[in-house]
């Protein structure tokens, strides 16, 4: 039964005669029928036709919209394997920079253990330095030269022989004379004359 014939039937159910306007200008519209290979009006077309045709363009939308369901699925899939990717990468350049805070803190380790030694070192030459130059007791080399013409040859003798380019010789005053002594005299430091005894200093000049 063709399109117009079923319009007019239903038409004819109804309280007012007639179906809805656009019912009436199906004769107007087309549908491409590849059985025959061209368009025919859709007033035209068999009731089963109609509905397998129509069938035909629900199942064309449902593919379409899976097509483009699984087309999005594909990009969200792509999106998240490149995110992947980039996770992966980033987790290898935390990995090297990793690597690299570890030998820097050998290094640094390294640098700390060799600061020590170089500090302990320097503690050593400088205790060693202090104990080769340091004096222990008086500074004098010799004392208690008796103050007669027998001890002042002795002390122009060594002043004679000295290495001056070395060193330094000192002669001073070792012991107040008797009769001196309660009479300040060496209140500001006896000379040698006021003296009973002699003692010899000698100096390292300074870069010797």
């Amino acid at each position: 039964m063709k399109i117009h014939r079923v319009v007019t039937m239903l038409g004819a159910t109804t309280t007012t005669g007639k179906l809805a306007s656009d019912m009436y200008d199906l004769n107007n519209k087309t549908y491409y029928s590849e059985a025959e290979g061209r368009d025919i009006p859709i007033s035209h077309m068999d009731f089963q036709h109609m509905v397998r045709a129509f069938v035909k363009l629900c199942d064309q939308e449902n593919m379409l919209d899976r097509s483009k369901h699984m087309g999005t699925t594909k990009d969200l899939v792509a999106k998240i394997e490149g995110l992947q990717e980039d996770f992966q990468a980033q987790e290898r350049i935390i990995d090297g920079l990793r690597s690299q805070i570890e030998t820097l803190r050998g290094l640094l380790k390294e640098k700390e253990e060799l600061l020590d030694k170089e500090i302990v070192s320097k503690n050593n030459w400088r205790e060693a330095y202090y104990d080769d130059c340091s004096t222990r007791g008086s500074r004098y080399i010799f004392t208690e030269i008796p103050n007669n013409e027998y001890g002042k040859k002795l002390t122009r003798g060594m002043k004679v022989y000295l290495n001056d380019e070395s060193y330094t010789m000192r002669v001073r005053g070792q012991h107040i004379k008797p009769e001196l002594r309660g009479t300040g005299a060496t209140y500001w430091g006896q000379s040698i004359e006021e003296s009973t005894h002699l003692r010899v200093y000698i100096d390292k000049k300074k870069g010797a």
